[in-house]
């Protein structure tokens, strides 16, 4: 054995590739022992990283952990499917080229196995080389057959294209059963914690006879058994022949009992796995043993798409109840309810929304505390779900906790024309009996005003201001009467309605467009610039930024505008910095309301794609306020983070201004507010002010501009106090984008 390493070594060690020379000992029963005769470096370089992890990153030995025609077993775990490649390379004189997913070290690898014309009484060799690799691209582009390549294409497709994940399996198991010419197919997901699988999809032949799972009592057992043989390293099980089936008995005799009494004659199983979590399992039976190798592969690849499929699935199953839950209630909160409005406008069916508040609630909190206060919330809502749940002929109701002591009721499919004001004085009579909190007897009642779509607004945003319009009436009327319903008079400045108007008609004709204001350093530099919102109307007429603006937040149109300046300024911007090559910055702002859609971070993404703006080179601007509105808040703000767009905190001191927080506010930039700048030349304490806010930033370690300098003495005095940049007339107004490409060109 020792001379034909000799022979071998010259051999693999010409190649680049990892790779060793296996020797396989031909039996009358088919194969004994397989051992690796000789390695290069790369390959013996994986041996040592398994076996001796802690000398893998010493360069300064060259010791090594491989003796030449070892088992083997003494560096890899047993692995039925290297074995069948191995004989049929070396006994079988057969090409192989086939490739393999090790789940816990993240790898592929792709490989190769020839034949060597060599022979020594029963011994038989062949090569193997196995090209390591992190991803699953690589093995796609040089997998044996385009149908392979085919079979996980379509797949990979109908798993990424599926709303409903269970339907969608059931499709793609079909079609792996028939890629495999298979009796049946199966996926089982398993939950160790619970100690119980479930099936999520299926296939059989039609008139099969096998016995399924199901009818196996315990199963449970069994499938938790498959994790010990299949072993850490995520390979499969293969069963093709009588000798498999034999070997199965031996290792697992309980399961070898199922498949004989299921009438399984092959099987072919492999781990769904996700990182080191195990997901469950995949299998084939009676599949067509006579293209084994081929079924191998396309399994082991569509199992890694399906792995990434149901572990997403999962999570955004968990996330989704976190991010649609209230955690205090357990009732659905702002983002469900906002959700589940939007569903139902596209039904066109009739429906009404009640904003709820309780009254003096901020009392509560003063007498029993914030333990207290949550106690009250949660029997409020236990009574309020109970009558949620009290069957109505044909109606839904549908309660969510939207703030702190704030709700919304939606009430649906009010086929039997019952008064919606007789339906929500249940909800304000279940507030009569008194709550006992701490020993305290506490008497609640709430406001309640609503709105009905379509009669009162068609859309979602629309729905939920015109309610809480109503609420605030009769909360302010302070009347026995506790329900309102939402009247245009209620919104008594009559010049709101019209400017909405004007924003609506601005959205459907797409008149709201971009100026760009410049930034400067100090030394008169270009940073960059912020997109500012502009309008007109349907003749051209300018409308005042100062007037649209404060009604697109009130009435909830803001992100519609938001989301409009975005897009246009972002593709102007990502034009001229391909054209310039120019190292710049574009600001964005985006309202409360807006950066906590669900889908912000997606659109903020979409928008660095769309537009090619770097993201480092994209700056949101956020208002100051935002730092007491939530954790919420504070966790977008750091998922935004996370993307490598930059924070700018606007407004900067004019807000909540607390050190605590701001601490925590993952920003890059602080903007004074005009209002100091103005008064920071005539006001000794307003300059002291401006100086300490440029202080402080530099202290958490912000950048700081000022916004709204107009005159050569208010840029000396921020020079002396140290601010970083400026912006404002002085020297740049709100530009065109025209105009904007001159100033960075130069020819401005």
């Amino acid at each position: 054995m020792k001379g034909v390493s000799k022979d071998y070594q010259g051999f693999v060690d010409s190649l680049f590739s990892p790779t060793c020379v296996v020797s396989v000992e031909k039996t009358e029963g088919g194969y004994g022992d397989i051992r690796i005769v000789s390695a290069n470096k790369k390959y013996t370089d994986m041996i040592d990283m398994r076996v001796a992890p802690e000398n893998s990153g010493d360069s300064d030995t060259d010791t090594t952990a491989f003796v030449p025609g070892s088992l083997y077993t003494d560096y890899f775990p047993k692995n039925r499917s290297f074995e069948d490649v191995c004989y049929k390379a070396a006994v079988l004189k057969k090409e192989n080229h086939t490739y393999a997913h090790l789940d816990k070290m993240g790898l592929w690898f792709d490989i190769y196995a020839m034949p060597l014309d060599q022979e020594d009484t029963n011994i038989f060799y062949c090569s193997y080389t196995a090209t390591p690799s992190h991803s699953a691209d690589d093995i796609l582009d040089t997998i044996n057959t385009s149908q392979t390549s085919n079979d996980v294409l379509k797949t990979c497709i109908k798993l990424h294209e599926a709303n409903n994940l269970k339907a969608a399996m059931e499709s793609v198991i079909s079609d792996i059963r028939n890629i495999c010419k298979a009796e049946g197919c199966t996926v089982l997901l398993i939950n160790y914690d619970e100690e119980e699988y479930s099936i999520l999809a299926t296939d059989y032949v039609q008139n099969s006879k096998i016995k399924r799972v199901t009818q196996f009592n315990k199963f449970y057992d069994i499938a938790a058994s498959w994790e010990k043989m299949i072993g850490e390293e995520g390979d499969c099980i293969i069963v093709k022949d009588e000798d498999d089936m034999n070997y199965i008995s031996k290792i697992n005799h309980a399961w070898y009992l199922t498949l004989v009494e299921a009438g399984v004659k092959s099987v072919v199983l492999f781990p769904l796995r996700q990182g080191n979590e195990l997901l469950g399992f995949i299998w084939a039976i009676n599949f067509d043993t006579q293209n084994a190798l081929r079924i191998k592969e396309t399994l082991e690849l569509t199992t890694f798409f399906i792995s990434s499929h149901i572990a997403r699935y999962k999570v955004l199953k968990r996330l989704k109840h976190m991010g649609y839950t209230d955690t205090l209630t357990g009732l659905p909160n702002r983002f469900a309810c906002n959700e589940y409005i939007s569903e139902l406008i596209t039904k066109d069916e009739k429906f009404a929304v009640v904003s709820i508040d309780l009254n003096n609630f901020k009392s509560i909190n003063d007498t029993l505390g914030f333990d207290g206060g949550n106690k009250v919330l949660i029997e409020v809502s236990k009574r309020w779900k109970t009558i949620c749940e009290e069957e109505f002929e044909d109606m839904e109701f549908c309660l969510t906790r939207t703030g702190a002591d704030e709700f919304i009721l939606v009430i649906s499919g009010n086929k039997a024309d019952l008064k919606i004001e007789d339906i929500i004085s249940r909800y304000v009579e279940a507030l009569n009996e008194n709550l006992t909190i701490d020993g305290y007897d506490i008497y609640v009642t709430a406001s309640f005003g609503y709105a009905e779509y379509p009669s009162d607004a068609n859309t979602t945003d629309t729905l939920i201001s015109r309610a809480n319009s109503a609420m605030k009436e009769i909360k302010k009327v302070r009347s026995s009467e506790h329900i309102l319903r939402f009247t245009p008079d209620i919104l008594k400045d009559e010049h709101i309605l019209e400017i909405e108007n004007l924003i609506r008609s601005a959205i459907e004709n797409d008149t709201i467009y971009f100026n760009l204001q410049p930034q400067f350093d100090m030394d008169h530099k270009l940073r960059g610039f912020e997109a500012l919102a502009r309008m007109k109307d349907v003749n051209g007429n300018i409308i005042s930024p100062g007037e649209f603006i404060p009604v697109a937040e009130k009435v909830g149109l803001i992100d519609m505008v938001d989301g409009t300046v975005f897009k246009k300024a972002a593709d102007f911007f990502g034009r001229l910095m391909n054209k310039t090559n120019a190292d710049l910055t574009l600001s964005i702002n985006a309202s409360v309301r807006h950066l906590m859609k669900n889908d912000f971070i997606e659109e903020i993404q979409d928008l660095l794609k769309t537009s090619g703006i770097p993201a480092d080179r994209l700056e949101i601007e956020i208002t100051e306020s935002i730092m007491i509105d939530s954790e919420k808040a504070l966790q977008r703000i750091e998922e935004i983070k996370k993307t490598g767009v930059q924070i700018a905190i606007d407004d900067f001191g004019t807000g909540y201004s607390s050190l605590s927080y701001l601490n925590r506010f993952p920003a890059n930039l602080l903007k004074v507010d005009k209002s100091f700048i103005d008064k920071m030349n005539t006001s000794e304490s307003s300059r002291q002010y401006v100086a300490e806010i440029i202080s402080i930033g530099h202290i958490m370690g912000f950048d700081v501009i000022s916004e709204g300098v107009e005159e050569p003495e208010q840029l000396e005095t921020l020079k002396s106090i140290g601010c970083d940049y400026i912006q404002g007339y002085i020297w740049g107004r709100p530009l065109s984008a025209e105009d904007a490409e001159k100033l960075v060109t130069g020819q401005a």
